[in-house]
């Protein structure tokens, strides 16, 4: 393994209360670990999955995380190259803002200063412009921020659970009928329902419907594509029935998601 290449080997030997990296052809590694120093996330192309123990949140192009000191997690990606542009802190706010994981929509101003950094990147040597910049970054982040986007799906901690999604993300895209993929596993659905909830917090078809939608997020950050092309291949055939389910679960409309 690189170690230049994979940031939480090597970010909290800086001793900065700030640091850059952006990196055009980000290497996502499946160790898990956590930072002493918080990050913030900023995805100039592709989508990364951000995974917790319990949570797997989806980060859109275009859009920022905030990942709180000392967190596990690990990352990938379903497409590559991803073009991350990240900045770690040492010392982050007392706000509640930075008490959490969360997914945002990056306000226009937030996107530019991130961008103006671009001239730090893995700048080691301390530059007394970019602490103060970098400074100003951090305390405007809470009041940037409007609301989390609910990218995020539960993670099953019953094994049986597991093998069950497994099935469910595989055939996601056709027509589920619950009895027949609770019989697939020996179950009734009346079973299956109740073992859902137990570990999920959420129904069968509750995380089909969000499964599906976050699915839609992530083809929606790929170049060329379409609501009405995504509204297919994640087993919509009403593009209407599609955008307002997407609405009714993540609160915007698909076409939002679509870089510019």
């Amino acid at each position: 393994m690189e170690r230049a290449r994979f940031c939480h080997l090597t970010v909290d030997s800086i001793e900065k209360e700030a640091y850059v990296w952006h990196e055009a052809d980000w290497q996502f590694s499946d160790e898990w670990h956590a930072h002493e120093m918080g990050q913030l996330i900023y995805v100039e192309k592709g989508v990364q999955y951000l995974h917790t123990a319990d949570r797997i949140y989806l980060l859109p192009t275009h859009h920022c995380a905030w990942v709180p000191p000392g967190l596990l997690h690990r990352t990938s990606a379903p497409v590559n190259p991803v073009y991350l542009r990240c900045i770690f802190f040492s010392k982050s706010g007392t706000d509640p803002f930075f008490q959490d994981l969360k997914i945002f929509h990056t306000s226009p101003v937030l996107r530019e200063m991130i961008l103006f950094t671009q001239q730090w990147s893995r700048l080691q040597d301390f530059d007394p412009l970019e602490a103060d910049f970098l400074k100003a970054l951090s305390g405007i982040l809470p009041f940037t921020f409007q609301s989390s986007l609910p990218l995020v799906l539960p993670v099953p901690q019953n094994p049986r659970i597991r093998t069950m999604i497994d099935y469910l993300t595989e055939h996601y895209f056709q027509e589920l009928k619950i009895p027949e993929v609770a019989a697939r596993f020996n179950l009734s659905a009346r079973t299956m329902e109740r073992l859902f909830k137990q570990d999920l917090g959420i129904t069968v078809a509750g995380y089909i419907k969000l499964f599906k939608i976050i699915k839609a997020a992530e083809l929606l950050s790929n170049p060329g594509e379409n609501v009405k092309s995504v509204a297919i291949q994640v087993g919509y055939d009403s593009v209407s029935t599609f955008s307002n389910t997407f609405f009714k679960v993540l609160g915007i409309r698909p076409q939002e998601l679509i870089p510019t």
